[in-house]
């Protein structure tokens, strides 16, 4: 499922000028990345994203179908980042010990993250850096050489958990006092991030961490002036992007710069910005990091999965299909089991067989739209902010754009600007509500088409038909029609929760979701219920690493506690939240 992606690499890399060896070098050869780039093979889904990385870009925006290895996979990683998170030495060591049944070896990216997870677990029992500092540096040296700064000038790019490995390394050495050319070679390697990672989903995920350490280095070279500047360079990364890692540890970075300069005015913002952080982690029961270990081996990723063998297997009982009659001139029977079960991976040309015979004329999973080029991805990242800084003219300028280059005969590129169009006539109020969701549910028909199974919505929905149910919802409430919609959420998240797919991998629907279905709640005074929702939504928030989404949800409550006549909590979690969002154009109930 990964062959397109692997085109979609080549016209970006094309496109960008960057040549194949500063790419794959240290990690795939060059002849395997060319076939690779013809879409003639895949390869595993962490060497991809290690390429994509190295061009500086994230596929986080991308929503894939994969195969149940495949997500256990990644997910297994999930497990690995919560036991370090944890600092909890016995788990970590049974996860790396059975974590290579999910590992090619052969791969150098994979050999490279299995040396730093055993030296960040005798970091854990032993807190030595000299030991850490030697396992990082080995770790470096299966896709890079040591002095990475040449590799650098030579015009080498450097994925995500390269440049995590090469913090680590640098942490080390300030903790062992040897800091000769430490703050220049950080310089150098910020500098890099600003300038290569393009994508801020992906600069946030590395640069913040990279300002932190500079920061305490040049605070120790009493260079106050520049120890605020990088700091507020990082928290201006995080802020952009709603993230919460390492947030903590610059704002604590932040406070100790504000102090020497005797800005007391801005050390007060900053205690408030720490008090609501630690409010959040304080009312979710969750713990802030207290080792910056965490902080880099900490993944802020919020891609989005939907497992193959799910998707087959719903698709079938929605359209009350028996197994022989979907297997007949496709495969066998005993195949279409084992793909249902997980216990097989089906075959790209039958799986779309299958998929097409139940109505779903679908061949690429990549979210919002179908497109071999990445930068509209980027439009479409674009045209989706645009809502939350209510810039409407500029959301419509830029789907326009999208619209041009987008090959209208696909189902679900026609859908996306389709509801595009729909929202914009609503919110000019060209068409009621009523005509509005009439005309949704016909362009969600384009792929989600209604079934004779009794469940409205039967099988996790893609990006575009989430946030078709979504706007359905919003309008209904609108409408007075407020048990409508909160069916709508109900089956939306019954749904989700039936998936073998964790919420995170949901990030972003789950988002929206978890804002709304409380704050529907909450006006139809369930109020119970509506507070259950809405902190399950604040955890959501911190697996997936967005304060701003958990400062709206905060908001949410504190509506609840309002109407229990609870005026402290009520103001407590509205003050909270208005710190944790620090966005002031969200719609704190209507989040489409």
């Amino acid at each position: 499922m990964l062959q397109q992606l692997g085109i979609m690499l080549f016209e970006e890399r094309e496109k960008m000028g960057v040549k194949q060896r500063n790419i794959a070098d240290g990690i795939i050869s060059i002849p395997e990345l060319c076939r690779v780039e013809r879409g003639e093979v895949e390869i595993d889904y962490f060497t991809l994203q290690a390429l994509f990385e190295r061009l500086g870009k994230s596929i986080d925006k991308l929503e894939l179908a994969i195969s149940k290895l495949e997500y256990e996979s990644i997910a297994y990683r999930i497990a690995i980042e919560h036991s370090i998170q944890n600092w909890d030495y016995q788990s970590l060591q049974k996860l790396i010990a059975n974590y290579p049944v999910y590992n090619d070896k052969k791969r150098p990216i994979r050999k490279q993250y299995m040396i730093v997870l055993e030296t960040v677990l005798c970091f854990i029992k032993e807190q030595d850096y000299r030991s850490c500092l030697q396992g990082m540096e080995q770790a470096l040296v299966c896709t890079l050489n040591k002095d990475w700064k040449q590799e650098i000038w030579n015009r080498q790019c450097l994925c995500n958990q390269e440049i995590r490995i090469i913090l680590m390394i640098a942490y080390c050495k300030w903790k062992l006092e040897n800091k000769e050319g430490l703050a220049e070679k950080l310089e150098q390697l910020g500098r890099y991030i600003i300038h290569h990672y393009t994508d801020t989903e992906e600069q946030v995920k590395v640069y913040p961490h990279c300002a932190w350490l500079l920061g305490q280095i040049y605070l120790e070279q009493n260079k106050i002036e520049d120890a605020y500047a990088i700091c507020k360079k990082g928290k201006e990364s995080l802020v952009e992007n709603g993230s919460l890692c390492p947030l903590w540890k610059i704002l604590e970075l932040e406070k100790s710069c504000l102090e020497k300069l005797g800005k007391e005015k801005e050390q007060i913002q900053c205690r408030k910005y720490q008090e609501a952080l630690s409010f959040l982690y304080e009312v979710t029961n969750t713990s802030l990091e207290s080792n910056i270990i965490v902080d880099f081996m900490k993944s802020s990723f919020q891609g989005e999965f939907i497992i193959t063998n799910e998707l087959v297997r719903d698709l079938r009982e929605a359209n009350r299909f028996s197994q022989e009659y979907l297997c007949e001139n496709i495969c066998a029977q005993e195949t279409l089991s084992k793909i249902e079960n997980g216990k097989r991976s089906p075959h790209k040309r039958n799986l779309y067989k299958l998929l097409k015979k139940m109505g779903m004329d679908r061949e690429n999973y990549y979210g919002f739209i179908e497109a071999d080029k990445y930068e509209l991805y980027e439009k479409v990242r674009e045209y989706n902010r645009c809502f939350s800084k209510g810039c409407l003219k500029e959301a419509k300028n830029l789907l326009d754009e999208i619209e041009k280059e987008l090959d209208m005969t696909r189902p679900v590129n026609r859908q996306f600007i389709g509801r595009g169009r729909i929202f914009e006539q609503t919110s000019q109020n060209k068409i009621s509500r009523e005509d509005a969701n009439k005309q949704l549910k016909e362009v969600l028909y384009l792929t989600m088409p209604p079934m004779e199974s009794d469940k409205m919505i039967y099988r996790v929905p893609f990006r575009t038909e989430y946030l078709i149910w979504n706007h359905i919802a919003v309008n209904l409430r609108k409408d007075g029609k407020i048990e409508d919609a909160l069916h709508i959420y109900e089956e939306l998240i019954n749904c989700y929760k039936r998936s073998k797919v964790d919420m995170r991998f949901h990030a972003v629907p789950g988002m929206s979701l978890y804002i709304n279905y409380a704050g529907f709640l909450e006006v139809h005074n369930e109020l119970d219920k509506a507070e259950d929702i809405g902190k399950e939504g604040l955890r959501h928030c911190l697996k997936c690493c967005r304060g701003d989404i958990a400062g709206i949800i905060l908001a949410n409550l504190s509506l609840i506690f309002g109407k229990r006549g609870l005026p402290e909590l009520e103001e407590t979690y509205l003050r909270y939240g208005y710190y944790d969002l620090r966005v002031k154009r969200y719609s704190v109930k209507d989040t489409l």
